[in-house]
This record gives structure tokens, C-alpha cells and sequence, in this order.
């Protein structure tokens, strides 16, 4: 009888730890280099660092054809305000640290038409906001922040690299960056939502999309809302009264 092949156990699992370590050093060569490169894409990076806030404003477009303003500030350390116009009503909706709401009226006479607040899970998501909104690519910065590299894929004829950004809490953001250039060629978030961006805008020599067209499923079908963007501002601090939530 011929002998066995006996290879014992702990032998086994330290070969198979080593090729975990070995794949997880290549992930983050692969992570660390499409970060720099997508940075790049956008400008130079002590420009992105020193970002304490950005200010959108422009126009939404919904498939359904309703046509609408909107203005969106993000603002360190943990602040976001937006407010949109469509159809003869406002929502202004604010996160102001682990606080948020939103509130909605009527345009022309400021008749109030109801007031929101959000639960712990909507104030996770929109810290998350914007947390990616002054990362630029970096690594996540809350608990149980990560980034995974997820092979490549073809996006419009380009190949990129897929990267996922965890924020914990299932809120995540699949990236799909162009392996040659680090421009950001489609995004998915944790609900389902695809991003896509086209054409740009320049502010202080760093790169902010034009426009941002989101397609999301509802009970009606696929539908598409696009944030027109004409204009951009970048650190101009918002008093605080504009993220405290009013009085009832």
C-alpha cells in the first residue's frame, strides 16, 4: 500500500492564511493606488484637504418632467442643509450632527405643511454623506470605515476598478474609477441607487461634476432625477442658526 500524504492541520491553515495575507496586500496596493489616482483626477490634494465646506446650487429634473432649484451645502464637521423648490413647495431638510430634520411649505405664502424627523438610521445615512462629501476617496472615517477592492469592470467602453466604501451599518458605495484616468465613472449606493456624473466644473483648479443623474426603482417603475449644477462655492461658512432645527 502506498503511503499517504499526510500534511497536518496547522500546517494547512497558516498556507491558507498566507495566501489571505498575500491577497490582502495586493487589495490594498490595488485600493491605495486607485485612490491616488482618483484624487488626482479631481485636483491636488492638500486643495481637497483643506475643504471645509462646498456649497451646490442649481436645478433638479425629475423623469417625470417636474423642474426644481436646489441647494445643497456640506459643511465640516458634521453639517449638511439642502434646500430644494419644485412644484410650489420648499423642503429644507438639515443635519446638524446627530440631529436632523426636514421641514416642508408652501411657496408664495410660507404656509407650513409639515415637519419631519429623522430616525437614527436616516442620520447614520446622511452622516455618511458627508463624511464622502470631504473624503475625496479616502478611507471612511467612522466606526467600522473600510474600503474593498472588487475586481474590474467595463463601464462604457473603459475598464475600471471597483471599489467599496463601507461606512458601517449597511451603508455603503460601490465606486467604479477608470483605471487609466481616476475619473469616477459610475457610482451605486446601498439602497440601490446608480450615479452617474457628466461633464465638470472647475473651482479653485479642482474638478466637481456638472451634473449628477441618479436612477432609482419605485413602485411606478425606474425613474431618473438630475442635479444641474451652475453654480459651486467652496468654504464659505454657514451661520449656525441655518442647521438648527426650528421651533414647532
Amino acid at each position: 500500500m502506498k503511503n499517504k500524504l499526510f500534511i497536518p492541520f496547522v500546517f494547512v491553515s497558516t498556507l491558507l492564511i498566507g495566501t489571505n495575507s498575500f491577497g490582502d496586500e495586493a487589495d490594498e496596493k490595488i485600493i491605495n493606488s486607485t485612490i491616488e489616482l482618483a484624487r488626482s483626477y479631481l485636483g491636488d490634494s492638500d486643495k481637497l484637504d483643506s475643504i471645509s465646506s462646498i456649497k451646490y446650487k442649481g436645478s433638479l429634473l425629475y423623469s417625470t418632467g417636474d423642474l426644481g432649484t436646489i441647494e445643497m451645502i456640506y459643511q465640516k464637521p458634521m453639517r449638511q442643509r439642502m434646500v430644494a423648490v419644485v412644484n410650489n413647495r420648499k423642503e429644507v431638510s438639515a443635519l446638524d450632527g446627530s440631529e436632523g430634520w426636514t421641514t416642508f411649505e408652501r411657496v408664495g405664502d410660507s404656509l407650513p405643511l409639515g415637519m419631519e424627523i429623522f430616525d437614527p438610521m436616516r442620520i447614520l445615512i446622511m452622516q455618511s454623506a458627508v463624511r464622502e462629501a470631504f473624503a475625496f476617496y479616502k478611507y471612511p472615517e467612522g466606526r467600522n470605515g473600510d474600503i474593498f477592492y472588487d475586481g474590474e469592470e467595463t463601464i462604457k467602453g473603459r475598464d475600471c476598478i471597483v471599489l467599496t466604501y463601507e461606512h458601517g451599518d449597511g451603508i455603503a458605495y460601490r465606486r467604479h474609477i477608470d483605471a487609466e484616468t481616476g475619473q469616477l465613472m459610475k457610482m451605486l449606493d446601498s439602497k440601490g441607487v446608480e450615479y452617474f456624473q457628466e461633464g465638470e466644473i472647475l473651482v479653485d483648479g479642482i474638478r466637481f461634476p456638472r451634473k449628477m443623474v441618479s436612477t432609482f426603482q419605485t413602485a411606478l417603475g425606474q425613474q431618473t432625477m438630475e442635479f444641474s449644477y451652475n453654480s459651486i462655492k467652496l468654504n464659505q461658512k454657514l451661520p449656525d442658526s441655518d442647521f438648527k432645527m426650528p421651533l414647532p
